[in-house]
């Protein structure tokens, strides 16, 4: 009886075409939106409305939006694949795009060949980095500012004849931009050849002063500022421009070496506090000044006793670092934090988290990568891979800013690229035109489940970024 009720049962017995305009991709409208709406797009025209354009060629707000689709849809990621967006009737709805305004990708690769030719290196993306990290200020309002500063490897080892893609720290071949972070926004970036180390040149000072000066000339003039950044950082002439010049404050993690070893091993056991907080860390405060310092500086060594799930480890296999900073010996700083009531990140319990949360900026560099689905760039010309590099950045701020504004209610704001595409990109939508009005149809469920007309409303209702 059960087989023949199964056998009873609808099936599909035949196919056919529709002409109707259908995607897939529903959520982009969304995201599209919201750009529109926050004023992304006369920020892009200030800063690149320069560029010679073709009069019949693609608009820089073409090239501009298709990107941030291409980016944020994550579906086909090679250059060839936006012959086929061209040829999608629903893609090209969705865009609210005429056939004839979607892009090739000859378009496309003369779009970012134009960039190259016009010399559009760092300082120009950097300023629409710049202007969305302020207005990002402007909405959050932070009464202290903590920047992480690291630099991201990208495996191009495989790819040849790449310009720019050299032998990095991790033994592969590929670009090494220097990278600030706030939170999970990337706010500056430098993009990079493969072997230039963390602290190349004066990249490190020269981001860290850029940033300063723009916090607190468009934002506050006097708000507290951290610097926190691994050992590949550790420079006495940062740390003393960082003192006496931007009057800013430093975590940085140090070097193990020889004479540290040697002086640790006289202090006993008892004299070590502890920090419990899943793990648990013993620590220790004194003043070091190493060979090259003028001045000591506040130094805590940490080592790790216990991990989170409670494995107590032995001695001889226990992790340690040492972390240099001026919170609590600048005088000047430790007022500005009293200041605005955080004089507890002066203790060595908050220096030691702060260390510790630069597990963050890893964080932000798996987003990123899961967001351009893949680490190698597509062009042989530096310049070319530097601008997809940005506008990919540029990509992952919005995107950041969007969860944040937006989709709060329905995804958390920690999910990753991936998880939101699925969720929130990822759902099918029918678009019709009726009494003269566009309409995006969805089903029921994804009405329920993603409270559809709460999104939409929330696209529109955004703070306009200041151009």
């Amino acid at each position: 009886m059960q087989k023949n009720n199964q056998k009873n049962q609808a099936k599909i017995n035949k196919i056919e075409i529709t002409n109707d305009k259908i995607s897939g991709r529903g959520g982009l409208a969304f995201f599209l939106r919201y750009v529109e709406q926050i004023g992304f797009y006369e920020l892009s025209e200030k800063v690149l409305g320069h560029i010679q354009i073709s009069s019949k060629g693609l608009l820089l707000y073409q090239f501009i939006k298709q990107m941030l689709a291409y980016f944020i849809d994550g579906t086909y990621m090679s250059i060839e694949s936006f012959n086929v967006r061209k040829k999608d009737s629903g893609y090209c709805a969705l865009l609210e795009n005429k056939e004839e305004e979607m892009s090739s990708s000859h378009q496309i690769k003369r779009f970012f060949r134009k960039l190259m030719n016009n010399k559009i290196g760092n300082t120009i993306f950097r300023k629409i980095l710049y202007k969305l990290f302020l207005w990002r200020l402007q909405i959050e309002k932070p009464i202290v500012i903590i920047l992480g500063v690291d630099t991201m490897v990208m495996d191009n080892n495989d790819a040849e004849k790449r310009e720019g893609v050299e032998p990095t720290y991790k033994k592969k071949k590929g670009y090494q931009p220097l990278h600030i972070s706030w939170g999970t926004y990337l706010v500056d970036i430098v993009f990079r050849s493969g072997s230039c180390h963390s602290n190349h040149g004066t990249d490190f000072i020269d981001s860290v002063e850029a940033i300063t000066k723009l916090i607190r000339k468009h934002y506050k003039s006097d708000i507290p500022i951290i610097a926190v950044c691994d050992s590949g950082f550790l420079d006495n002439k940062a740390f003393t421009y960082f003192e006496k010049t931007l009057k800013i404050g430093y975590v940085v993690t140090g070097k193990m070496y020889e004479g540290i070893k040697n002086y640790l091993a006289k202090i006993s056991a008892s004299e070590y506090k502890k920090l419990t907080g899943g793990s648990i860390w013993n620590y220790i405060e004194f003043g070091n000044k190493l060979q090259s310092w003028k001045k000591f500086r506040r130094a805590i060594y940490t080592t790790l006793e216990t991990e989170e799930n409670g494995q107590i480890i032995l001695e001889f296999a226990r992790p340690d670092t040492i972390l240099y900073t001026n919170l609590g010996q600048d005088a000047e700083f430790t007022k500005e934090l009293i200041k605005v009531g955080r004089e507890d990140l002066l203790t060595a319990e908050s220096i030691i988290s702060l260390a510790h949360q630069r597990g963050k900026d890893e964080l932000i560099h798996r987003s990123i990568k899961e967001l351009a689905t893949k680490e190698q760039l597509p062009f042989q010309h530096m310049e070319m891979n530097r601008a997809y590099y940005y506008l990919l950045a540029i990509s992952h701020f919005l995107f950041e800013s969007y969860k944040r504004d937006v989709t709060c209610q329905v995804l958390p704001i920690n999910s990753y690229p991936n998880t939101f595409r699925r969720q929130l990109i990822d759902f099918a939508v029918k678009i019709v035109s009726h009494g003269g009005e566009i309409i995006l149809k969805v089903t029921n469920e994804v009405k329920e489940r993603l409270n559809i007309y709460k999104l939409w409303e929330q696209c529109h209702n955004q703070q306009v970024i200041i151009v």
